[in-house]
């Protein structure tokens, strides 16, 4: 009997070590400041992408009308969103993210499943031949299932393409010859949707946008290697910062060297009254969240 307490014992503390930390465990993401984004015109804009080009900061919104690349402008006032350069195309824009390579932005478009380039001479969009049929996958059937990140390894030219849900996906791509080489998922042990995507230094990182965590990804091994959330912030017991609204609202993911910003596409919902208790926010404008970034995150 003392043998096999002793044996039990021995594998429940193997499963207990082998076992990934609950969802509780993951530590948070400091926050800095919540910054909403004023716009010129009256039309809703629903923040759905960023990247960052040198120095500039630029976004994409996905509605029909959101027809710019937008610069985004801070001064004391306010952070604004700029039209910045005319997208051009005869699709109907859905535009859910965004990333740039040797000065070529790609954008995905979740309404018609394309994903296209855009140089810098030039405000048309240009179609990329990525062989998705012959992996029987069709992005054009997707719709608000579809595309919601893309992230470029520009170095050695690989493209990842996030599907958001039912499945979700991450779908890698060649850029020298836009051929499909992996698929992959991560295990949906917290959240099962993903929302935006970044590359750096051999590691995607995924917005998990209904478990409200930022996870850091091993593309080699396509483990999960750290997650941060962030729901102390965008789903506090007290309220979301935009209300009604039951599902998670982060949209867009942007690394810098000592921060993390997160972009809330809102839909046109206003500011719930804790967001206006807590952060001052107002009105409908969408908001980007600045968090610290953890050191080796």
């Amino acid at each position: 009997m003392r043998t096999l307490i002793l044996g039990l014992v021995l594998v429940l503390s193997c499963q207990w070590v082998s076992s990934p930390p609950h969802k509780n465990s993951y530590q948070e993401l400091k926050l800095i400041s919540v910054h909403q984004m004023i716009k010129s015109d009256t039309l809703n804009f629903d923040f759905s992408g960023i990247t960052m080009q040198n120095d500039s900061i630029f976004i994409v919104a996905d509605k029909p009308w959101n027809t710019f690349l937008y610069t985004l402008s801070f001064d004391n006032d306010g952070w604004y969103a700029i039209d910045s350069k005319v997208i051009a195309s005869p699709e109907r824009l859905d535009l859910e993210a965004i990333d740039h390579c040797d000065r070529i932005f790609y954008l995905a478009n979740e309404y018609t499943g394309s994903i296209s380039s855009l140089g810098p001479a030039s405000s048309d969009l240009q179609t990329l031949s990525i062989n998705f049929s012959d992996h029987q996958l069709r992005p054009d059937t997707w719709k608000n299932a579809g595309w919601e990140g893309l992230a470029i390894d520009c170095e050695n030219q690989i493209m990842y393409l996030v599907k958001e849900r039912q499945p979700r996906n991450i779908i890698t791509v060649a850029m020298n010859t836009w051929k499909i080489i992996d698929q992959f998922d991560i295990p949906q042990t917290e959240s099962n949707d993903f929302s935006d995507a970044k590359f750096e230094n051999e590691h995607l990182y995924l917005l998990e946008r209904n478990g409200n965590y930022v996870t850091k990804v091993n593309a080699t091994t396509k483990k999960v290697v750290q997650k941060y959330h962030y729901k102390h912030v965008a789903s506090h017991s007290n309220g979301k910062l935009y209300e009604p609204e039951k599902y998670g609202m982060a949209e867009a993911l942007l690394l810098l060297e000592n921060e993390i910003w997160i972009g809330l596409d809102n839909n046109g919902l206003g500011a719930s009254h804790h967001a206006e208790n807590m952060y001052q926010m107002k009105g409908t404008a969408p908001a980007i969240l600045k968090f610290e970034r953890p050191k080796g995150f």
